[in-house]
């Protein structure tokens, strides 16, 4: 089993690699009154915990880290590689808390105390809305039969479908996919009329509709789960402390901030917004690109694009995230360039440190000798952070990919890091990574460069 420790005091994540280290035994973390730090284990997952701009996030993570800081407590996180693995950190005493919905079986009662903090969850048919009054929902399980339904070979969503399939007396059509492929790829690919039905949680279902607006996830096809957050079994002080957090959390809106935060918040743009002026014009900020792109050794049009992919050229944008400004920088970020946090908003401050970042960045992959390649790799490390991309040159070179090559290639291995598979690898030092985000980032900053270069003259 691989145990990796997380500090909740992050080093600037995007301009290194995730800081990793194997965690060994160290003996019972009994909470007393003299405790300073709170172990808490979870998994990786867009759900619970991902490193993303240099900041650890995840809705069980906010979570338990809110619950730390209530008690004055430094959070330590281990991550796991399954849900396994959780149970055993408890029960071998090697975390205080299980910040995670660990489902609740009569076997894991046997090893942890489960808290008051439940979760109900079940499996959902992920299918694209009906658009221009052609075809319909399927409300009704029934309604599968003759059609084909997409997962993952010998994954829980197969084992469910086939035993929905028996449930029926047969008809659904089961097509199988590959380990390489995940629940939230299958997603993206109803979302993208490829395919037109998979399941996944109801929970990864919900995260994924605020990227992909024209999926629904209404027609439940499992069974009701239960699950909670866990503590050791003697563990029953620290049970009692999180049961009150919680409650109290209820009452003054914390639980419901995060969670409309990570599953009811659009974490795509809205609005329609011109990607240039005029054959002459791309936007009112062309001067700053001009200015800051030559110090990079790039094409203004290129930063312009980016700056576009970042804010559509709205310099008060902010992101889900806590990126602001014209060019989205993290707060921490702009600091580490020098810049007054507070004064990313200002159009130069905001294009002077994403250009200061951009040279940083590259910095870790001049080994890439072929220059547009390596801004593949730069756009890709401002979208993700640098470890990530690191990360998915360790698995191409694994895997018999071109680590110096970007596409069908080292981008090819950023997809896979939304895989357990692929995340929990050992040569993985970052973890989970919604891949595609990234992936659609530097291809349509690059599809657009290049329209920029066709329309605009001068």
């Amino acid at each position: 089993m691989v145990r990796y420790v997380f500090s909740l005091l992050v080093l600037l994540g995007c301009l290194v690699s995730c800081s990793k280290k194997q965690a060994g035994s160290t003996g019972s973390p009994s909470l007393t009154q003299d405790s300073t730090v709170l172990k808490v284990a979870t998994l990786s997952r867009s759900t619970s915990y991902f490193n993303l701009h240099g900041e650890e996030m995840g809705y069980e993570y906010e979570m338990a880290s809110k619950f730390a800081n209530s008690l004055g407590l430094k959070l330590e996180i281990l991550l796991a590689k399954d849900m396994e693995e959780l149970v055993d950190l408890l029960s071998n005493e090697e975390v205080d808390l299980v910040a995670y919905p660990l489902t609740i079986t009569n076997e894991y009662k046997e090893k942890v105390r489960y808290t008051a903090h439940e979760y109900i969850s079940n499996q959902v048919l992920v299918q694209r809305k009906p658009k221009g009054g052609k075809n319909k929902l399927l409300n009704d399980v029934t309604e599968l039969i003759g059609r084909s339904v997409y997962v993952v070979e010998n994954s829980k969503y197969h084992e469910r479908l086939k035993n929905l399939n028996g449930e029926l007396g047969g008809g659904i059509d089961i097509q199988v996919v590959s380990n390489e492929e995940d629940e939230e790829s299958l997603i993206k690919k109803v979302s993208k009329g490829e395919i037109d039905f998979t399941l996944a949680d109801n929970n990864i279902a919900d995260v994924n509709k605020t990227y992909y607006s024209n999926i629904d996830v209404h027609l439940k096809v499992g069974f009701d789960q239960r699950s909670a957050w866990a503590v050791g079994l003697e563990a029953d002080s620290l049970c009692k402390v999180v049961n009150n957090w919680f409650s109290e959390s209820k009452n003054n809106y914390i639980y419901q901030y995060l969670y409309d935060k990570y599953f009811k918040q659009s974490k795509t743009s809205s609005g329609d917004y011109k990607k240039y002026i005029d054959s002459r014009t791309i936007s009112a900020f062309d001067g700053l690109f001009k200015k800051y792109a030559p110090s990079i050794g790039w094409d203004w049009k290129l930063l312009a694009s980016l700056a576009y992919q970042e804010s559509r050229f709205q310099p008060t944008a902010k992101s889900w995230v806590g990126a602001k400004g014209l060019m989205q920088l993290m707060p921490h970020t702009a600091v580490a360039m020098g810049i007054d946090s507070a004064r990313i908003g200002e159009p130069e401050m905001s294009v002077r440190a994403a250009v200061l970042y951009l040279k940083s960045v590259e910095r870790h992959f001049m080994a890439i000798e072929d220059k547009k390649e390596r801004t593949k790799f730069v756009l890709a490390s401002y979208n993700a952070g640098v470890g990530h991309v690191k990360d998915a040159i360790a698995l191409a070179e694994k895997h018999g990919r071109n680590p110096a090559v970007w596409e069908g290639n080292v981008a090819d291995c950023l997809l896979w890091k939304s895989n357990p598979e692929f995340f929990n690898d050992p040569v993985v030092r970052c973890g989970y990574l919604r891949g595609v985000e990234t992936f659609r980032f530097v291809s349509e900053i690059m599809v657009r460069y290049l329209e920029y270069k066709d329309v605009i003259k001068g």
